[in-house]
């Protein structure tokens, strides 16, 4: 009977999984349809789903939908050859030199980007990840161009550079061994209220000091670009001091000249370009100008006559502070403001608006630690790498993530990385993604992926953006279909031009008595009392413009849940797509979002061919390791690998490369069968909670030490693991701690020994009390049995008793 029942119960619960496993298939077939059949359009028709199709058949009369899948299509009457279908995704890497230094003989082979050029397509919700290396190159070109403050207070500075003729090129070859130097000067503009007007001052601006000096001019250019530092101390020794009234001078005028003027200034288009500013004065800024009758806004050109004077500098203000910061993006060119302690927190006020390009240092008075200011500035400088694009101009998007060359660090959102070196890696992830299409027409966004700070070397993107479609036929079935006005053939149907809408494309969206008449079009069917676009968006001519939120014909869907893992909806087109409301995912994938994926390769440890170890289930690709019975061992690990009393194997695998890594005999990728490991050291460094250590020891040097690491693991396709060496302890017996050590064994001995003697007398103690106490017992015993008298036993006592009779008060 019990067997019958259990046999009974067992083909209910195969029916009901059956009926749901079934109906749950289904569901998703008519999801999937949903998907589709609502687009009346080829472009957004193959947008809304990687399995929608469209028929482009001009005579197609099916009353099943244009946009469907292809068996539906197909089974209508619509012929394989009309069916539009998606355009094949594209992939393909056109450039991609290794990285590598500065070549003796040239400067052109430099490359410090790695690929150089990529070309992919995007549908709309994709988005796909190009992962980037930089590595900044040794011995890169510098010019550094000095821009001098040549004013009378700036005398003495100028005979301080000339005295540094000597240490001047060693620093510069410490920096780098390709630089040039170049050299400019600035005053202020030659106009009143700036300079007297005065005959004889404007001739001689020193004057007054009783000392022959330069006219005032705004900005000179004395030296181009070059590496004869000889001839860079010769140009700075020979030029002349001038001077203005006030105590703002032409820096910003000066630096313009100094940037745009790129031919005569001699600017490499491959090189780092730093100009370095020194000055003690503040600086005139734009609307200052206008008070000398220099009213037109600086037009951020080069403007020097054949002495390399700024011939226009009574005619153009100043230039803003906007206008340098587009300019020194523009060129690529960092700024050292070396200026002394009284205008510096000016100086520090301008860094903040141009932070990206400046580095703000104090002069001292006689400008005696130039150099060491050169050499703060450079090295503050090129230890930043910050990446920027042009997205800006179109619909994709970038997003960056970056380890910042640490070896086997996260991958975090940033751009910008500071404390770089020579000879580090890093290591980029570019996620390029394209939320909808803009119109639906097939187009293509350049995308420049450039370092901030240079510019040369970059990664170009070139995207072509899948949307709309390609119908061969349209030009043909024109010619013997007429469509209505305002409309043109489209993939075998007529569509209305744009800013028209309607039945008959004669509704124009900007005419709102035309746009009422269809407002019936766009309350949804069989709904009582039904509003306009459900109150979720607004009717233009017959057709629902929804709020965003909102989706379907008439606005009456909502938007669906975005994917944990790339908070895009339903995890993007390739894992789902969005209809009413619910996702319908993609074969492969499942959830509320379609962020559950069926493959187990992210479960399988590195070197392993077993699902989390064979000690739990992969679960939405991660492992959800067994749960302990009774008595039974725990396990735990991003692959269920490891437990409290057995030996982890990862851990176990990973003992050669470790010892190869500590030994210096390996590079920094060790291979065992075939799993790479990498291999790094970050000492003392917080681990995560979750993460697993592994423990290595081994004598080193007569020492006995303790290496502690944690892994990374990739997944299967991966093959990869990245291991961290994080804390090391060593020790080394001495003949103090042999003594100490014997000292405390004797004591243990001695302590025991006393302790099991006070254990044996003590049972001894408890043992005699308990015999006595028995003794004594039996004893009492004993007594009590001989008071019972013996019939034959005379007692030897006498015994003698008074009458009752007798008067026993009288005698008293």
């Amino acid at each position: 009977m019990f067997w019958r029942f259990s046999v009974i119960t067992l083909f209910i619960l195969c029916i009901i999984f059956i009926v749901g496993y079934v109906s749950g298939q289904v569901q998703q077939q008519i999801l999937n349809k949903l998907a589709c059949i609502e687009h009346e359009e080829c472009g957004p028709c193959l947008s809304a789903a990687s399995h929608c199709r469209w028929c482009a058949d001009p005579y197609y009369s099916s009353s099943v939908p244009r946009c469907n899948d292809d068996e539906t299509l197909v089974a209508g009457g619509c012929a394989q050859n009309m069916i539009q279908r998606p355009y094949k995704a594209i992939w393909h890497v056109v450039e991609n030199h290794t990285l590598q230094d500065i070549a003796p003989d040239s400067h052109e082979a430099v490359v410090q980007i790695q690929p150089q050029k990529i070309r992919l397509s995007l549908k709309p919700r994709e988005s796909k990840i190009i992962k980037f290396s930089y590595r900044p190159a040794k011995n890169y070109p510098l010019d550094l161009y000095y821009l001098m403050d040549l004013t009378w207070s700036m005398k003495d500075d100028k005979e301080t550079l000339v005295s540094l003729r000597d240490d001047l090129p060693s620093l510069l070859k410490n920096l780098t061994d390709n630089f040039r130097l170049g050299f400019g000067s600035f005053a202020d503009k030659p106009v009143m209220p700036f300079i007297s007007v005065d005959p004889r001052r404007l001739a001689n601006p020193c004057a007054v000091e009783e000392e022959a000096c330069e006219a005032t001019y705004s900005y000179k250019h004395h030296l181009s670009l070059t590496n004869q530092v000889s001839e860079f101390i010769e140009k700075v020794n020979r030029s002349s001091v001038s001077a203005n009234l006030d105590n703002a001078e032409a820096q910003l005028d000066a630096l313009v000249q100094a940037i745009t003027c790129d031919k005569e200034v001699g600017w490499s288009l491959h090189s780092r370009k730093i100009v370095i500013l020194l000055s003690d004065g503040l600086l005139h800024t734009a609307g200052d100008g206008k008070l000398g009758g220099a009213s037109k806004k600086n037009d951020e050109e080069c403007h020097l006559d054949k002495n390399g004077y700024y011939s226009e500098a009574s005619t153009y203000d100043y230039p803003s502070i906007a206008q340098v910061y587009r300019l020194l993006d523009k060129y690529k060119v960092n700024v050292i403001f070396a200026v002394t302690e009284n205008v510096k927190s000016h100086y520090d006020r301008l860094h903040e608006l141009l932070s990206d390009f400046t580095y703000v240092a104090k002069l001292e008075s006689d400008s005696s630690n130039i150099l060491k200011l050169v050499k703060m500035g450079y090295e503050d400088i090129v230890s930043v790498v910050d990446f920027e694009d042009d997205t800006n101009a179109g619909p994709v998007k970038v997003k960056y993530l970056t380890d910042c060359g640490v070896k086997g660090g996260s991958m975090d959102e940033a751009t910008r990385c500071t404390g770089v070196q020579y000879g580090m890696t890093l290591n980029y992830e570019a996620h390029v993604r394209l939320d909808s299409c803009p119109e639906y027409k097939k187009s293509r966004q350049i995308i420049t992926i450039s370092e901030s700070q240079l510019g040369q070397d970059s990664l170009t993107l070139e995207v072509e953006i899948q949307c709309g479609c390609e119908c061969e036929g349209d030009l043909k079935q024109g010619m013997l279909l007429t469509c209505p006005a305002n409309s043109h053939l489209v993939c075998g149907v007529c569509q209305c031009n744009k800013g028209w809408s309607g039945p008959s494309c004669d509704c124009s969206i900007e005419d709102e008595a035309a746009s009422a008449a269809l407002s019936s079009q766009c309350r949804e069917p069989n709904v009582t009392r039904a509003i306009p676009c459900s109150g979720s968006g607004e009717c233009l001519c017959g057709h629902c413009e929804c709020d965003p939120g909102s989706n379907g014909r008439y606005c009456q869907c909502k938007s669906c849940q975005k994917s944990r893992t790339n908070n895009v909806e339903c995890g993007g087109i390739e894992r789902g797509v969005c209809v009413c409301g619910i996702c319908a995912c993609v074969e492969g994938w499942s959830g509320d979002s379609c962020d559950c994926t069926d493959n187990t390769d992210t479960c399988v440890a590195p070197g392993s061919e077993e699902v989390c170890s064979g000690h739990g289930d992969c679960v939405c690709g991660v492992c959800q390791c067994n749960k302990a019975n009774q008595g039974g061992t725990s396990y735990s690990g991003a692959f269920c690998e490891t437990c409290a009393t057995c030996e982890n194997p990862l851990c176990a695998n990973a003992e050669p490369c470790i010892l190869c890594h500590l030994n210096s005999s390996c590079t920094d990728i060790c291979t065992i069968g075939n799993v790479n490991y990498t291999v790094s050291e970050r000492m003392n460094e917080a681990s995560n909670i979750d993460d697993i250590s592994c423990i290595l020891r081994q004598e080193e040097d007569g020492m006995n030490c303790e290496y502690r690491y944690t892994y990374k693991a990739g997944v299967k396709s991966m093959i990869s693991m990245e291991m961290v060496i994080t804390t090391k302890q060593c020790t080394q017996p001495t003949s103090a701690q042999i003594m100490t050590h014997a000292l405390i064994i004797m004591a243990c001995v001695i302590t025991i020994g006393v302790i099991v003697i006070l254990g044996v007398k003590s049972a001894q103690v408890v043992s005699d009390r308990r015999a006595y106490a028995k003794f004594m017992q039996e004893a009492q015993e004993s007594r009590k049995h001989m008071q019972e008298l013996n019939p034959l036993y005379k007692s030897p006592i006498s015994e003698f008793r008074l009458p009752e009779s007798y008067p026993r008060d009288q005698h008293l």
